[in-house]
């Protein structure tokens, strides 16, 4: 059955996370420690392999008043880098706001989310992912 992976790209970390084979809930999966492109590029190629993915759903860091930063173009060309490099589609979908969100949940668990942010970027690629579901599923029923 078909999954997707929800990405939170990020410098530092890349927040991992996987839908369910209905393609009804995301749940978080990993979280990989940015080494380079490369290094990336091939950590979620075994990801997508390994899943039998059929879709990609990378978060897009747009501003908070709707328009592209530097950071939306360089992840809009990672997008086609990484969707040329493991031959499936690489959707992008706002990512606003998912790491506050995350933060939140965080709190509510009783947990520093200075003291976890793996799990905090896992989070928020969860909730990008899940979007991005939902979405597809409102189209689906219209």
């Amino acid at each position: 059955m078909a999954r997707y992976i929800g990405i939170d790209y990020g410098e530092k970390r890349v927040g991992v996370a996987i839908s369910d084979p209905s393609l009804t809930i995301a749940q978080p999966l990993t979280t990989i420690r940015f080494q380079s492109k490369k290094q990336l590029i091939k950590e979620l190629r075994e990801i997508v392999h390994t899943h039998s993915a059929e879709k990609i759903v990378l978060g897009l860091p747009i501003t908070m008043k709707g328009t592209d930063s530097q950071k939306t173009v360089q992840v809009r060309a990672f997008a086609e880098e990484l969707s040329r490099a493991i031959g499936v589609p690489v959707h992008l979908m706002d990512e606003r706001l998912t790491s506050v969100q995350a933060h939140q949940t965080m709190q509510q668990m009783g947990k520093q989310p200075s003291r976890h942010r793996a799990r905090v970027d896992q989070l928020a690629a969860q909730y990008i992912l899940q979007t991005f579901l939902d979405r597809e599923k409102n189209l689906r029923n219209l």
